[in-house]
C-alpha cells in the first residue's frame, strides 16, 4: 500500500501539488470549492488574470521556484496544446527600478532584451521584452483536474474548522499538504496572522491585444490577452478588503491603467467604449513577507503529531509559482516519508 498525502485545497497549488504526487502516494484532495464551482468567490483560482510575470526582489529560493514553474510550464504549453497554455510575447515595465541587474530573469526568459531608454513610457525607468505564458484559468484548472482521474486520487468537497480533521478524513494519512491560501488564516492549527487578503478588480474585456504588458512599481497596470479576442485589464490590489461586490467607480481607473501601458488605440478612453465580457472580483491569498513553504511537525495534542508542508501565500501569482512550488512540496514530502528528499520530478 503506498504511503497517502492529504492535500487541502483545490486551486491551481493543490492541484499541481497533487498532480506531483500522485506518480507515488494516494492522495485525497480536500476542498470546499472544486473545479467547476466557476462562480464562487471563495477561492481565487478561477478569476485569476494568469500572466506569467517574473517576480523581481526576492530569495534564491524564490526564484528557483519560478524558475521551475517556467521551465515546466514553458514546455507544456507546446507539448499539451489543449491544456489552457499559451506562448505569448511580453513587455515588462518598471518605474522604481534602474539597475537591471536586479532583473534575474534577463539572462534566463526566452527572448528577453532591455528596451532602449528613449522607447519607455512616461515615468518608466527600465523595461524588457521577453516571451512568456498566459493560462485560460479554467481550461487549465480543468486539464489538471482531468490528470488526477486516476486510480489513487481522491476529491472530498469539506470545509475543514481545523486541521486535526484531516485524520477523520484519511485515517493513518502520513502528510498533511496545507495548500488553504486565504483558509490558512481561519484554519484551527495553522491560524497564520500574516495571510493578508488582496482584493482585486479586473475587466475581460474584446481585444485585439497579442503582448501581454505589465507595469510596477508607483503604478500597478497589466493588460493580459487571452489569444482568444479577449484581454484581462486590471491593477487594482487592495489589502485587507474582503467585499467581493463590484465596485462600478473602479472601472475607469482599470481603464487609465491600461491605457498608461498599451499603444493608443489599444482602448477607447471611455469605459461606455469598452467591450466588456465579464467583471471579475477576487479575492488574492497573500501574506506578508511572502510565499510559505516548509515542513512543520504539528502537534495536536500531548500524544498526537501530524506531518504538515504548508504551500500557500501566493498573492496573485498562483499560475506563476504552481509548478515550481509543487515540485518543492513534493521534495518535503519525500523527506517525510523516506528521509532522503529524493524530489520527485513534475
Amino acid at each position: 500500500m503506498s504511503p497517502t498525502v492529504a492535500i487541502i485545497g483545490s486551486g491551481v497549488t493543490g492541484l499541481s501539488v497533487a498532480l506531483a504526487l500522485s506518480r507515488t502516494y494516494d492522495v485525497t484532495i480536500i476542498a470546499r470549492d472544486l473545479v467547476g464551482d466557476n462562480e464562487s468567490h471563495g477561492w481565487a483560482s478561477p478569476w485569476a488574470g494568469a500572466g506569467w510575470r517574473p517576480h523581481i526582489g526576492t530569495s534564491d529560493a524564490d526564484i528557483e521556484m519560478q524558475k521551475s514553474s517556467f521551465r515546466y510550464m514553458w514546455k507544456l504549453a507546446e507539448t499539451s496544446p489543449d491544456c489552457g497554455l499559451k506562448r505569448v510575447k511580453s513587455i515588462d515595465y518598471f518605474d522604481q527600478v534602474t539597475d537591471e541587474d536586479q532583473v534575474w530573469y534577463k539572462d534566463f526568459m526566452p527572448g528577453c532584451r532591455r528596451i532602449p531608454t528613449e522607447q519607455l513610457p512616461q515615468d518608466v525607468t527600465l523595461g524588457f521584452e521577453l516571451e512568456t505564458i498566459v493560462a485560460n484559468p479554467l481550461i487549465y484548472l480543468q486539464w489538471l483536474r482531468d490528470r488526477l482521474s486516476t486510480p489513487g486520487v481522491t476529491f472530498v468537497r469539506k470545509e475543514l474548522k481545523h486541521i486535526s480533521e484531516v485524520k477523520d478524513i484519511v485515517p493513518g494519512v502520513d502528510v498533511v499538504v496545507n495548500a488553504s491560501g486565504v483558509g490558512a488564516k481561519y484554519l484551527g492549527g495553522v491560524e497564520d496572522e500574516l495571510v493578508e487578503e488582496l482584493r482585486g478588480q479586473t475587466m475581460l474585456v474584446r481585444s485585439k491585444e497579442t503582448t501581454v504588458i505589465c507595469r510596477s512599481g508607483d503604478v500597478y497596470a497589466y493588460s493580459i490577452p487571452r489569444l482568444d479576442g479577449t484581454a484581462i485589464i486590471g491593477g487594482i490590489s487592495q489589502p485587507g478588503n474582503t467585499s467581493t461586490k463590484l465596485d462600478p467607480a473602479l472601472r475607469a481607473e482599470i481603464l487609465r491603467r491600461a491605457r498608461l501601458i498599451t499603444s493608443p488605440d489599444a482602448y477607447p478612453e471611455k469605459v461606455e467604449d469598452l467591450d466588456i465580457v465579464q467583471e471579475i472580483v477576487g479575492i488574492r491569498p497573500g501574506r506578508i513577507g511572502g510565499v510559505r513553504v516548509e515542513k512543520e511537525v504539528l502537534r495536536l495534542s500531548p500524544t498526537a503529531e501530524m506531518n504538515v508542508v504548508h504551500a500557500y501565500g501566493v498573492g496573485g501569482t498562483g499560475y506563476k509559482y504552481s509548478a515550481g512550488l509543487a515540485k518543492k512540496v513534493a521534495e518535503y514530502v519525500d523527506e517525510f516519508i523516506y528521509g532522503d528528499g529524493a524530489a520527485l520530478q513534475l
